[in-house]
C-alpha cells in the first residue's frame, strides 16, 4: 500500500468515525455483558506442604562395600516422587472420578472421557514447586497444590482431597520401601550368621588339631618355659665346670650333671624346633600357627561387627515398616476462599473490546479495498463481466 492509498484510507476511517465509536461502544457494552454476567468465576484453594527429607545415615551394607543398594534411614520416598504420584494417571482417575469432572466439562457423549478430562484437568489442579540451590545444584523446598473451582466449598474440597492422594501414596511408598528394606536386611542376617558359623567350626577344628586354643598365649608360656630351662640349663653347665675344676675323675654327681645336661638339650630343641601339637608349643610351631590364628580371629571379629550393624539396620528397618506417619508436613491448609481467582474481568474485558474493533476494522478495509481498489481495475472490470456473461 503506497501513501496515496493509506491517505485515502485514513480519510475513509475519518468519515465511518462515528461508526467506529458506535462499534467501540457496542463492544464494550457485549464484553461487560459477558464478562459481569454470563463468565464463569472460578475459586481457588491452595495447600502448602514440605516435601519428604531423605536422611542418610552410615549403613552396614556401604561399609562391606555389598553391590546392593543401600537402605535409607530416613522417610523412604524422596521429593521427586511426589510430582510423579501426582502427574500419575491413578491419580487424575480418583480426582476426575471423586467430583464427577467427566461430566462437569461435559465428556459423556465423549469416545475417550478420561484422557479428555486429564487434559484438562491440568488448567485445575496444579502442583508448584519452590527450588532453591546453587551452583548446578537444587533443592526443592515446598510443594504446593492449587485446585481451582466455579464453588469455592469445592476448590477447598479438591485440594483437601489431591493432597491426601498424594500423601497417602507416599505414605505407603515409605512403608513399602521399608518392608522391602527389612526383607533384604533379614536375609542378609541369615546368611551372615551362616557364614559365621562356618569360621567357627572352621577355626574349632584349627584350635583342636593344633591344640592352637589362645596363640598369643600359649606363646608366652613356651617363651617362659625355654627361658626357665635355658637358665636351669645354664646353670648345669655352671655346676659342671665347677667339679671338673675341682675333681679330675669320674664322680656320681659328675655322671648326674651331664645326665640332666642331656636331658636339658633335648627339652631345649624340642621347645626351639618341635612339630608334634601341644599345648605349650614350639617358638618355632608358635610363629607359624600365629598367623593363620591371627587370620582367623579377624575374620570372626569382622564378620561379628558385620552382624551388630546388620542388626542395627534391621531393627531401623522394623520400626519404619510400623511407622503409619506422614513424611508430607502441611506448612498452610487450603481454607474456603473468598473472592475469586480467575478469570481477570478487566482482561477479558479488554481483549473482547480489541478482538471486536479489529474485526471490525478488518471489515471496513475490506469494503475500501473492493471499492477504491478493485473497482478501478480493468483486469478485475473484466473478470466481473466474463463472469456475469457466463
Amino acid at each position: 500500500m503506497n501513501i496515496a492509498v493509506f491517505d485515502t484510507f485514513c480519510a475513509y476511517l475519518y468519515k465511518k468515525r462515528w461508526l467506529l465509536i458506535v462499534n467501540f461502544l457496542i463492544a464494550c457494552a457485549a464484553g461487560w455483558i459477558y464478562t459481569f454476567s454470563m463468565l464463569k468465576k472460578e475459586y481457588s484453594a491452595t495447600v502448602t506442604f514440605l516435601p519428604p527429607t531423605g536422611e542418610s545415615g552410615v549403613s552396614a551394607l556401604s561399609l562391606m562395600n555389598l553391590s546392593t543398594a543401600p537402605l535409607s534411614l530416613g522417610g523412604g520416598a524422596s521429593a521427586e516422587q511426589v510430582e510423579v504420584v501426582f502427574q500419575s494417571n491413578a491419580t487424575k482417575r480418583r480426582i476426575i472420578d471423586e467430583f464427577d469432572l467427566i461430566k462437569y466439562f461435559e465428556l459423556e457423549k465423549s469416545q475417550n472421557p478420561f484422557v479428555l478430562a486429564a487434559k484438562r484437568l491440568k488448567k485445575y489442579v496444579i502442583l508448584e514447586s519452590v527450588e532453591k540451590g546453587g551452583l548446578g545444584m537444587t533443592k526443592t523446598v515446598s510443594y504446593s497444590i492449587t485446585c481451582y473451582n466455579p464453588s469455592p466449598d469445592t476448590a477447598k474440597m479438591m485440594a483437601d482431597f489431591t493432597f491426601a492422594i498424594v500423601d497417602s501414596v507416599i505414605r505407603e511408598i515409605s512403608i513399602d520401601k521399608a518392608k522391602r528394606n527389612r526383607m533384604f536386611v533379614e536375609r542378609q542376617i541369615t546368611f551372615q550368621n551362616e557364614k559365621m558359623d562356618s569360621l567357627q567350626n572352621v577355626f574349632q577344628a584349627f584350635q583342636n588339631t593344633h591344640k592352637a586354643y589362645d596363640v598369643p598365649e600359649q606363646a608366652k608360656l613356651s617363651l617362659q618355659a625355654y627361658a626357665d630351662l635355658k637358665a636351669a640349663a645354664l646353670l648345669n653347665e655352671l655346676k659342671i665346670a665347677s667339679i671338673r675344676n675341682e675333681f679330675t675323675g669320674q664322680t656320681h654327681e659328675m655322671s648326674e650333671l651331664k645326665r640332666n645336661q642331656r636331658v636339658y638339650d633335648t627339652k631345649l630343641k624340642e621347645y626351639e624346633s618341635g612339630e608334634s601339637p601341644n599345648v605349650i608349643p614350639s617358638l618355632d610351631r608358635s610363629s607359624k600357627l600365629f598367623p593363620e590364628y591371627a587370620k582367623m580371629i579377624r575374620d570372626i571379629e569382622v564378620q561379628n561387627q558385620l552382624i551388630l550393624l546388620l542388626t542395627k539396620e534391621f531393627e531401623q528397618a522394623r520400626l519404619q515398616e510400623a511407622r503409619d506417619v506422614s513424611p508430607l508436613i502441611i506448612v498452610d491448609p487450603p481454607f474456603v476462599p473468598e473472592y475469586k481467582a480467575r478469570p481477570g474481568r478487566m482482561l477479558v474485558l479488554m481483549t473482547i473490546a480489541f478482538v471486536e474493533n479489529m474485526l471490525f476494522l478488518g471489515i471496513l478495509a475490506y469494503f475500501f479495498y473492493f471499492r477504491h481498489i478493485l473497482s478501478k481495475s480493468d483486469r478485475f472490470s473484466a473478470l466481473i463481466k466474463a463472469i456475469k456473461q457466463s
